[in-house]
């Protein structure tokens, strides 16, 4: 080798470390595409009145400490947690119509308690199993009850275990449940009371324990399935499994009373101790706690399976938190620093503690203000499901939020709409929240007529959450502009259909109410006084 070409093989050796770092450099800048993604398991499991500030990972707390929910905690820290989420409602049935169809409360079918889903109801579990998923529900439905336009095998759940009546969710001990559309007898809950189920109700069979049971059956099926089919070499079926429990709700053993919340073990519970000096209050707290025992239960299943990489899991609690069934909401802080609990329309009312857990795609430990609503479940397993647009039902109100999972930048969404019918910051009265950005605007009036009288208010309270996210300050008389915006957006998004319940607008307003699908004391109250 002749000296020239020494020396360029020298110079090259010297200068290649910096060469290669100066390509990975130029590569990593290079805009990418977006990742791939396969058909996940999806899992949404939903609680019943668990206030936002519940969940300990929170860590809002209270003079009685905070409420242990280590189970929610790891699945938080293992995943994404949403900061600004909300529910579908500050009430259980039209939330969960929210959560099932797409579409606001200002457009969806059920808008209180009472109505259930029509005909033309286009739920996610039909849109998934037009998809080829296996769908299941487990637990509370409150939508439709058996021989009904809404019951849930006539809204594309393949399987159903559990309770179609909101009232008779209300019994921890029921008799029996609805096995797709047969009853099936609880020989163990026939007679039950507070007195017959025996110390911490181990006499009796607790939903709750149940729809758990349930929903670990299934997935030992499914994982046995799945192994057949890659034994086969067929292609493997997804699952949609909805798991919606009743607790922390209020309510009692062997009747549908709201007396407390009779979940088991209350004295193998870290507020054993705590039964003289909380009173009922230790029923509220054994009940989270349970709630995120059961999560832990579900979540260890799948994980022993190997279906964690490809199972997404969301939790979420279906409205504020409960004030009802001698439960008082600022015991364990249950609202945080939000104002208002279940039935407002303040934040209490409607924030929702989110979480979504897909080990290998979503990033554990993070955080997202993405603003989160019940109605973008249907257009993000829709997306996650690989559905062409075509296959959406038409005027849903989400998105997809898949971007946002996978830790991409998503525009946050125009709006996020409530109303209610029965507001707890006017009774009786009909109200709505709207939030756009940062700031927040609330409306309660008398009850409409008619169209014309919506917003039912002359001006809206106005917050600026940014620096007011207890909406404590008022602020609408130094932002007309917002006022005005805020008015016309309200307007725009109550489409015509229920109000309350013998007060109707427009022609697709033929409600009619089901008993058994009133929920609490106070919709009883609403509905002998104004029907």
């Amino acid at each position: 080798m002749n000296l020239s070409c020494a020396k360029i093989l020298s110079n090259f050796v010297r200068w290649l470390p910096i060469l290669t770092l100066a390509c990975l450099l130029i590569i990593a800048a290079m805009p990418t595409s977006p990742k791939t993604i396969s058909r996940p398991n999806i899992l949404f499991i939903l609680a019943d009145d668990m206030g936002y500030g519940d969940v300990g990972y929170l860590q809002t707390g209270s003079r009685h400490g905070r409420l242990h929910t280590p189970r929610l905690d790891k699945l938080a820290s293992e995943g994404m947690r949403f900061t600004q989420a909300y529910a579908g409602s500050p009430v259980c049935a039209p939330s969960r119509c929210t959560l099932m169809t797409g579409r606001h409360s200002g457009h969806c079918t059920i808008r209180f308690n009472g109505p259930i889903l029509n005909d033309e109801d286009v739920t996610v579990a039909q849109v998934l199993s037009d998809q080829g998923y296996d769908t299941i529900l487990v637990g509370k439905w409150g939508m439709g009850g058996i021989g009904s336009s809404g019951y849930p095998t006539k809204k594309g759940f393949h399987q159903f275990y559990g309770q179609t009546s909101q009232l008779n969710c209300h019994n921890y001990y029921p008799p029996f449940m609805w096995r797709n559309e047969e009853k099936e007898e609880i020989k163990n809950n026939k007679l039950a009371s507070r007195l017959t189920c025996g110390h911490d109700f181990d006499g009796c069979d607790w939903s709750g324990d149940l729809w758990t049971r349930e929903a670990v059956d299934y997935l030992d099926r499914h994982a046995e399935k799945r192994h057949l089919q890659r034994i086969n070499g067929e292609d493997e079926t997804p699952f949609f499994m909805f798991l919606s429990y009743t607790a922390p709700h209020a309510g009692d053993v062997g009747s549908i009373r709201e007396t407390g919340e009779p979940v088991p073990r209350i004295s193998k519970s870290p507020y054993s101790n705590e039964t003289i000096s909380w009173g009922r209050e230790v029923e509220y707290a054994a009940a989270v706690t349970e709630i995120d025992r059961q999560v832990g239960i579900v979540v260890d299943k799948i994980d022993k399976l190997g279906l964690d990489e490809d199972t997404i899991i969301f939790f979420a609690s279906d409205n504020g938190a409960s004030n009802e069934g001698e439960h008082d909401y600022m015991f364990f802080n249950s609202s945080g620093i939000l104002k208002g609990y279940k039935r407002s329309l303040h934040e209490g009312g409607i924030r929702t503690p989110m979480i979504a857990r897909w080990p290998g795609t979503i990033p554990a430990h993070t955080v997202s203000e993405y603003q989160f609503t019940f109605y973008d479940l249907l257009p993000t397993a829709a997306h996650l499901a690989k559905a062409a647009s075509e296959d959406l039902p038409t005027g849903i109100d989400g998105v997809s939020v898949v971007n946002t999972l996978l830790g991409e930048y998503q525009e946050e969404k125009n709006f996020v709409y409530h109303e209610y019918c029965y507001p707890i910051e006017k009774q009786p009265g009909w109200g709505q929240a709207l939030r756009v950005g940062n700031w927040s605007a609330v409306c309660v009036g008398k009850i409409p007529e008619n169209l014309d009288q919506i917003p039912t208010c002359k001006v809206p309270l106005i917050y600026d959450l940014s620096v007011d996210p207890s909406q404590t300050n008022d602020i609408a008389h130094e932002h007309p502009k917002v006022v005005q915006k805020m008015m016309r957006l309200m307007k725009e998004a109550h489409g015509a259909g229920g109000i309350c319940v013998n007060h109707n607008t427009g022609p697709a307003a033929a409600v009619r109410v089901h008993m058994m699908n009133l929920e609490d004391k106070a919709d009883w109250e609403f509905f002998e006084k104004y029907s």
